[in-house]
């Protein structure tokens, strides 16, 4: 092999619910909740069309599926109505999970679509590398920021400006945001009439691939759960699929050293000045989140913080760039109905900790613990 070329086996163990999105949901209409034993199943519709057809039912089935009311019965709850039972279910699934804390409460605004993990060809559900890259990508820019504040000065100062600028939502600091990942990663000077050209992206080096396909037994829902500064929970009517804590992502990292400037050493550094930088700015607020050596925040779910590096630029000033953010670019009736600006005094934003529970027990939503081996 050659020796540019570092390659690594690395795990990230699943600490709380993780949540990896298709873009597909599972509509209200598609899963069939089974009460007495708290599982879900996804039925193949197909399968399920053909028993009903050869019970006469197919055409009061199709009129229920067109039907757009609010108040329906569920799926399970009209098999229910017409004498379909467990065994038939299972003849129909393509798979089946635990439905977790997801129904425990708020019955009356059920049912309710469930946002899909992303799966592969063969249906089993997988972390793809684009999104342990992005995290990686995320943490690198924050840990460049820290150890060269002075360099970053000017745009810091500029971002810092136009947050409190009203602009299109779409665009909102996208110009500001790239100039920084330009000065940050884009260092290749390949093209040097486009700085923004990916030809110079130095983690254009850095090669993640798609975990191991993990088992769907590690698959569970989980519902969105909003935690307050008062240690209170508000279950809100989302439901997600999500990876088991004890769930191990395994996946592979080449790293080409005549590109990419990092070496593994230098990303679990990052991660952990990123961590760090959560923990002692948000999380810890919420007597939340974990203070242990590499933890990583993934997927989706886990709130503004884990996506963005407005708190490693800021540092104590952050929360009132954030407030300006959503200020200017949440609807005002939004923006005024979540009180977000009663929390600068309160020196946080965002004010909310986007949590789940699973068997009893109150988890932050994405968190993982990350490992590596040489190869």
């Amino acid at each position: 092999m050659n020796d540019y070329l570092k390659c690594y086996k690395v795990k990230i163990h699943a600490l709380s619910p993780i949540y990896i999105g298709s873009g597909s949901e599972i509509g209200k209409k598609e899963y069939i909740y089974m009460p007495w034993n708290h599982k879900v199943i996804i039925p193949d519709i197909y399968k399920m069309y053909q028993d009903l057809q050869k019970k006469g039912l197919g055409r009061e089935f199709e009129n229920y599926m067109m039907d757009s009311r609010a108040k329906i019965p569920s799926l399970g709850q009209w098999l229910g109505q017409h004498k379909f039972k467990e065994q038939d279910y299972n003849r129909w699934k393509k798979y089946e999970m635990d439905a977790g804390e997801a129904f425990a409460q708020d019955k009356e605004s059920r049912p309710t679509a469930i946002s899909a993990f992303v799966k592969d060809a063969y249906g089993l559900p997988y972390v793809p590398g684009s999104s342990i890259k992005g995290m990686i990508r995320t943490a690198l820019i924050a840990w460049e920021i820290q150890k060269h504040p002075e360099k970053y000065r000017s745009i810091k100062e500029i971002i810092r400006r136009r947050s409190t600028e009203k602009q299109k939502r779409t665009v909102y600091l996208n110009r500001e945001t790239k100039q920084l990942e330009n000065e940050v990663l884009y260092t290749l000077k390949r093209d040097e009439k486009t700085a923004g050209n990916a030809v110079n992206d130095n983690l254009s080096g850095l090669h993640v691939g798609d975990s191991n396909p993990i088992s769907l037994k590690q698959l569970t829902l989980s519902q969105k759960i909003d935690y307050n500064l008062q240690y209170k929970e508000n279950p809100v009517n989302v439901l997600r699929e999500t990876l088991i804590p004890e769930t191990a992502i395994c996946f592979q990292i080449s790293i080409d050293t005549s590109i990419c400037p990092y070496d593994m050493e230098d990303i679990i550094e990052a991660l952990n000045c990123f961590g760090k930088i959560s923990y002692e700015y948000f999380y810890s607020r919420f007597k939340r989140g974990s203070k242990k050596e590499n933890i990583v925040w993934l997927g989706g779910g886990c709130g503004f913080l884990s996506k963005t590096i407005v708190y490693p630029l800021f540092e104590k000033d952050a929360v009132k760039v954030v407030n300006n953010i959503y200020k200017n670019t949440l609807p005002d009736k939004i923006y005024k109905q979540h009180k977000h600006e009663k929390y600068v005094g309160l020196n946080l934003a965002p004010h909310i900790c986007k949590c789940t529970r699973y068997q009893g027990e109150l988890y932050d939503m994405g968190m993982g613990q990350i490992e590596y081996e040489k190869i």
